[in-house]
Order: structure tokens, then sequence, then C-alpha cells
């Protein structure tokens, strides 16, 4: 059963040719005793009336269909949008335009089409879009131009369906040596202290000493049916240590100099997200909080999770520091006399690393805090946390910083970061 397409703005044009043709015609008719014009006032009315109602049929049975509800795209890539024209109805449609809006992507193959539908078919549209920017985007909606096949009334339908589109930060490589030994990822040990639950290894039969708990009850009793034995089964688990990453992404404009302010906010987001694509690949567990200002609704955290990737990129992707409202009395913080003078993005970096998991490699991203703010910072490492900074300033920088936490001067341009 067909349903009914859903469309936004529906335009058909020429209505004056069905008025005024049947205003003119119906007289003629009426009114002429000649049976030669009454048969051809007949018949324009007829047609008339016939290409009308061909124009609404195709309307009612003409169907736009994306392919693709979200797309994602690394900037300066190319994405592919698909659409599906389909006829449902039994009448053909004759020279039918179909496009497509590409909203900010920059085409450089054909989005549109020209092309007639057999009763019950469809077409596939493809087109192929570059990615200038980064953002979240909608592409569409899709346009569709036809008309009767006598061309008297033609119609134009916009479709309500858009694509999501997210242009993800442009990939840069990034390598950073791991701090104390730590290595990215989880990591393989035999120490059964650091074993995983969550990660049954294999089973083997008990022996003396072992913990009741690490009995699988439901497997010994069917292998003690089976078998007709009366041992147990043990669990193993495979035993990890976990070091998840979490990064601290400074948007706080009033603390980038003015002059590149831009670039430097925009370079800094890259090397978020070559951090997330990194850890990623070594399988550790990532999060990131997002510092905007010190007012309410400046900060949003995203916790280290095996699954955070996809979330973190689209964040990323959305990032819009332009429109933040960041008071300018936002740039040092009066928290007593420890952190007075400090900028408030080290004292909030300072009550969210309070908060994380034993073990956690915290890596700060954005403009030079100054000394004093890396020692004040250094107190964290109580806390079992392993601190690193990756700066962007024009100034050279030591690699230590107060404390023995590593310092990495951020390039401001080009394919790596450091």
């Amino acid at each position: 059963m067909n349903r009914r397409p859903s469309w936004d703005k529906i335009y058909i044009g020429r209505r004056w040719v069905l008025i005024s043709g049947i205003a003119i015609l119906v007289p003629i008719y009426l009114f002429i005793s000649s049976a030669f014009a009454q048969f051809f006032c007949l018949l324009f009315i007829f047609i008339l009336i016939g290409s009308r109602l061909y124009s609404e049929y195709l309307i009612r049975n003409i169907q736009i269909i994306r392919c693709d509800e979200e797309l994602r795209a690394f900037r300066h890539e190319w994405v592919s949008a698909e659409i599906r024209a389909e006829n449902h109805g039994l009448l053909p449609a004759f020279m039918l335009v179909v496009a497509d809006s590409p909203g900010p992507l920059s085409v450089f193959r054909d989005n549109k089409i020209m092309r007639g539908m057999a009763k019950r078919s469809w077409t596939l549209i493809n087109w192929h879009g570059y990615c200038n920017d980064r953002g979240v985007f909608n592409i569409g909606p899709a346009t569709v131009k036809g008309s009767d096949p006598l061309g008297l009334f033609p119609f134009e339908l916009i479709a309500k369906e858009t694509s999501r589109l997210f242009v993800y930060p442009i990939f840069r490589s990034v390598i950073i040596k791991p701090p104390g030994g730590i290595p990215l990822g989880n990591m393989l040990t035999s120490n059964p202290l650091f074993e995983d639950i969550t990660r049954r290894r294999s089973l083997r039969p008990y022996q003396s000493g072992d913990e009741i708990r690490r009995i699988n009850w439901k497997v010994s009793a069917r292998m003690s049916t089976q078998i007709q034995s009366n041992g147990l089964m043990i669990n193993e688990y495979d035993a990890t240590a976990s070091y998840p990453l979490m990064i601290f992404l400074n948007l706080n404009r009033n603390e980038y100099p003015g002059k590149k302010q831009g670039v430097y906010i925009e370079r800094v987001i890259e090397a978020a997200a070559a951090l997330c694509l990194r850890a990623s690949r070594e399988r550790q567990e990532l999060g990131i909080i997002f510092y905007k200002s010190s007012q309410e609704g400046g900060i949003s955290v995203i916790m280290p999770s095996a699954f955070t990737l996809v979330l973190i990129l689209e964040q990323l992707a959305a990032v819009d520091w332009v429109t933040y409202d960041t008071p300018q009395s936002d740039q040092t913080l009066e928290e007593g006399d420890l952190w007075s003078g400090i900028r408030s993005s080290a004292f909030a970096m300072y009550e969210q690393g309070k908060s994380l998991s034993y073990g956690t490699r915290y890596l700060y991203t954005g403009p030079d805090l100054g000394d004093e703010a890396y020692i004040r910072l250094n107190s964290l490492k109580k806390y079992h946390l392993s601190l690193e900074y990756l700066i962007i300033d024009e100034r050279g920088l030591p690699t230590l910083v107060p404390g023995n936490s590593k310092r990495y001067q951020m390039k401001e341009q080009g394919f790596e970061i450091v």
C-alpha cells in the first residue's frame, strides 16, 4: 500500500490556465450551435481537467527518501549523500528534475538530475560534496520539479526530510609518550589484583585454596549432571590494568590572545580530536571536559568510557566558541588566597580532577596557564593522577613544569600537533 509522501511545500504553477480555459470554453460550448466547435470545446476541457488531474496524481505518488539520516566526515574530506526518488503511481512521470540542497558543502559534482520515471519505479541520486568547515549542518531539503505530459500544470515539491551532517575536526597526527611508563589502553598483567571480572577468560577445575566466589555454580551443576562428576569449575578472568584518558579542553576565549584567537582555538580542538582518535586506537577509555567559563553551565563533562569516541567527536564538531558569552572578568578567580590571580580554567581543572578515578591520565589542552597554576595543579597527584599539558603559545616553553609534569608545545599549523 502506497503511503502519501510528506512535503513541506508544494507549488503548482499556471492555475490560471485551468480557470481561464474553462471560463472561455464553457460559454462557447453552451451558446454556439456548431457541433464541430462544441466537440473541440469539450476536447480542450477534458485536456485541461485531465492534465490537472495528472499533475495532482503525480504529486500524491512521487516520494523522496533520504538514504542516510546522519552523515559524518572529517574536515577537508569528501562526503557522499544519496537520495532515492520513487514513483508509486500507475502513471509515468515525464521530465522530472530531482535536486538536493548541499547546505554548506562545496559541490563539484552534479547534485541535480533530469529523468523520466516509469510507473512503479525508482531512481537513485548520488552526489559528493567537500567539507570546508567544521560543524553540524543540515543537508537538504530535496526538491522535485515536474508536470503533466503537456506541460500545462508544472509543480515543485520540497521534501520535509533533511540529513544531519557532522563535520569533525580535521584529522591530525599526535604522538605523546606515556609518562612514567603508563601505557595507552588496558595493559595485560599477571597480577591477580588487576583481574577484570567482566572479561571471563576460561574455566578450570577447582583446586585447594580457590575462593568460593570464583565458583561457576551453573556450569558445575550442568557438568555434574552430564558426566556424573562432583567436580566444581572455577572462573578465570583476564588480568588488566586500566589507564583511562581525560582531556581538559580549554575553550575560554578570554584566555587566548585576541590577535590569533580563532586560529588557536581551532588548533586546540584539532588536538583534542587527535588525542581521542589515538586513544581509541589503543583501546583506551577516554573522556573530555569542555570548559567555557566559570559561570553555571560553562563546564560539560563526558566521563571516561570505552564507547565515547563518537559522542566526543560530535561534541567537538558542534563547538561554536564564537557564540560563547564569556565575561571579561572571567580571566581570574577569587577563591581565597590560594587561587587568587590564577586563571579560572586552572581552578576548574583542579576541581574536576579530584573526582577522577585512580590512575587517570589527565591531559590539559589550551593556552599556557602560568607557573603558579602548574604548582597548584601539581597537588592533584595525591589523587594518583598523571598530569600532562598540551600548550599552544607563541613563546618557546620548557619541557618540564614545576612538579615534574610534562608540557608539550603545540604547533600552530601543519599535519603534526607536536
